[in-house]
C-alpha cells in the first residue's frame, strides 16, 4: 500500500507563519465533514464551493515521522469524520500543532483517496489519469488557517485491535492491548531512509502493522519488548490496518508481554450451537459457536476443524485466534459471505476457507478444539461418513438443544435436533430452506 508519509526528494518552499481567521463568524458557508466526504465519486473530485471545512489538528512532523500530509478531524474528542490534507509544507508540527482548530478553503481543491482515508489536495495527471497530489506549501497556509484559540486536547478513540472499522481512518486512535511481533522486537523502528512496516497484533492475535520512516527522529530507537498501547492515525482498511505514529511517545508498551498478562483458556462454556446446509442455497451454510458462560472468552489460539466424510485426518484447522464472544453471545461463521449476507439480511461475524468448518455438506464431523489442543466440542464421529448415521444433516442442520449449557467432547447425538432429507437413526427427514428454518447469531433458537 502505498502511504503518504514516504519522503519527497524536493524542497519546498517555506512559507510564513498564517495569519489566524479571528474569534468571528465568516461570510464564507462552512461545509460539514459528512457533506463534504458526500461529494466523492470514486475519483479526484474537483470541490466547487466557496465554503471551508473546520476541524482539528491531530497530526505532527515534529519527530519527523510523518510527511506530505496534515491529519484532521471534525471535533477533539469523539470524532466521527478524519480527513488528511496532502501538503508539501515542512515544519507543519510548529504552525499548527495538534489540537489546533484550523479552516480550510475548499475552492477548486479536489477530494480522492490515500491509505483508504479521504484526502484533499490538488490533482495532476498520470497517464491521462487525475491523481490526487500535494498542496504546495505556500498555497497550504493561505488555505489552512488556524483559529484565534489556542489549541485544545485531542483524546485518541481508544479501541482494541479487533474493534477497529473504516469509520476510524485518518482519526486519531489509541489502540489498546498490543505488542510489537516477538521477532521485532529490540529491532529499531525503522532502516535509515527506508519507510518500514513493523508488525504488530493485538493480546488476541488481531494483527496490525505499524508504519515508520526511515526518517524519522526516532528511527534508530529500539522496539519495546513488552506489550501495552499505541497512539496514533490509522490507515488501511481491514483486515490490513495500519498505525501512524506522530512521536515517539505514541507507543507505550511497559507492560509485560501478552502472553504473560492474558494466557490461552480453555472452557466448557463454549460449544457449538448451530450447523446449516440449506436445501435451498449452499452458499448459505453456517456454522455458529455459543458462549453460555458469564465471562467473555478470549478464543486466542481455539480452532474449529472438520473432518470430510469417513477421513481419519482432519483438514487444515480455521484459526479463531482475534476474536472474543461476550457471555451469552454467539459467534457465526460462513465460507460464502456475500450470499450469507444476501440470504440473512447480516454478516457473519467470520469468514473461513471454502470447504473448511463453515461448509459442511451434511455428512461431516466438526469439532471445537482449545488452546492446548484438546477436543472441546464435537458434532459426528471422526472417520465415519455422516450419511445415513444419527449425525447426517445434508439438506437440512443441526441445532443444539437449549438445555445443553456446557460442551461434549464425545458426540452425544440427545443434546441435537437434526434435519436432513432423509431421517432415521434419531433424526427427523425435514430438509430445511433459507433463511427461514435458521437462525444464526440467535441461540437457543429463536431467541
Amino acid at each position: 500500500m502505498a502511504l503518504a508519509q514516504i519522503l519527497s526528494a524536493c524542497t519546498p518552499e517555506e512559507p510564513e507563519r498564517p495569519e489566524t481567521y479571528g474569534c468571528t463568524e465568516m461570510e464564507a458557508p462552512r461545509i460539514e465533514f459528512g457533506e463534504l466526504l458526500g461529494l466523492y465519486r470514486g475519483m479526484p473530485t474537483e470541490l466547487l464551493t466557496d465554503g471551508y471545512l473546520e476541524g482539528v489538528v491531530i497530526s505532527s512532523d515534529g519527530e519527523g515521522n510523518i510527511f506530505g500530509s496534515i491529519y484532521l478531524q471534525d471535533r477533539a474528542q469523539d470524532p466521527r469524520y478524519g480527513v488528511a490534507l496532502k501538503t508539501d509544507l515542512v515544519g507543519s508540527g510548529a504552525l499548527y500543532p495538534p489540537g489546533t482548530r484550523v479552516r480550510l478553503f475548499l475552492d477548486g481543491l479536489y477530494l480522492g483517496k490515500q491509505d483508504f482515508g479521504y484526502a484533499i489536495g490538488t490533482v495532476r495527471e498520470v497517464f491521462g489519469n487525475p491523481v490526487l497530489d500535494r498542496l504546495p506549501a505556500l498555497a497550504t497556509s493561505q488555505r489552512l488557517i488556524p483559529g484565534c484559540t489556542d489549541p485544545v486536547p485531542v483524546s485518541p478513540r481508544a479501541v482494541y485491535a479487533d474493534g477497529l472499522d473504516s469509520t476510524l481512518v485518518h482519526t486519531l486512535v489509541r489502540i489498546e492491548d498490543v505488542e510489537v511481533a516477538a521477532e521485532y522486537k529490540g529491532k529499531t523502528y525503522a532502516e535509515e531512509g527506508v519507510e518500514t512496516l513493523v508488525p504488530l497484533s493485538g493480546c488476541t492475535g488481531t494483527p496490525l502493522g505499524l508504519v515508520n520512516s526511515g526518517y524519522a527522529d526516532f528511527r534508530d530507537q529500539l522496539l519495546p519488548g513488552g506489550s501495552g498501547a499505541a497512539t496514533g492515525i490509522l490507515l488501511g482498511k481491514a483486515p490490513d490496518y495500519h498505525l501512524l505514529l506522530r512521536y515517539a511517545s505514541d507507543l507505550e508498551m511497559t507492560s509485560p508481554p501478552c502472553t504473560e498478562r492474558y494466557p490461552p483458556v480453555s472452557s466448557q462454556h463454549l460449544l457449538i450451537s448451530e450447523i446449516a446446509d440449506p436445501d435451498n442455497e449452499p452458499g448459505a451454510r453456517f456454522i455458529e459457536i455459543y458462549n453460555s458462560g458469564e465471562s467473555a472468552i478470549d478464543l486466542k489460539g481455539w480452532s474449529l476443524l472438520r473432518y470430510t466424510n469417513a477421513n481419519t485426518e482432519p483438514g487444515r484447522p480455521a484459526d479463531l485466534s482475534g476474536m472474543r464472544i461476550e457471555p451469552g453471545s454467539t459467534l457465526v461463521f460462513s465460507a460464502d459471505p456475500d450470499t450469507f449476507l444476501a440470504t440473512y439480511g447480516m454478516s457473519p461475524d467470520a469468514v473461513l476457507p471454502p470447504n473448511g468448518p463453515a461448509d459442511s455438506n451434511g455428512d461431516d464431523t466438526l469439532l471445537l478444539m482449545d488452546p492446548f489442543g484438546e477436543v472441546v466440542d464435537i458434532f459426528g464421529v471422526p472417520g465415519e461418513d455422516g450419511t445415513g448415521t444419527t449425525h447426517e444433516f445434508e439438506d437440512g442442520g443441526a441445532i443444539r438443544r437449549p438445555g445443553v449449557l456446557k460442551a461434549n467432547p464425545i458426540f452425544d447425538p440427545s443434546e441435537w435436533l437434526i434435519y436432513n432429507d432423509s431421517g432415521g437413526n434419531g433424526t427427523e427427514n425435514q430438509p430445511k430452506s433459507a433463511p427461514g428454518d435458521f437462525s444464526p447469531g440467535s441461540h437457543p433458537a429463536g431467541a
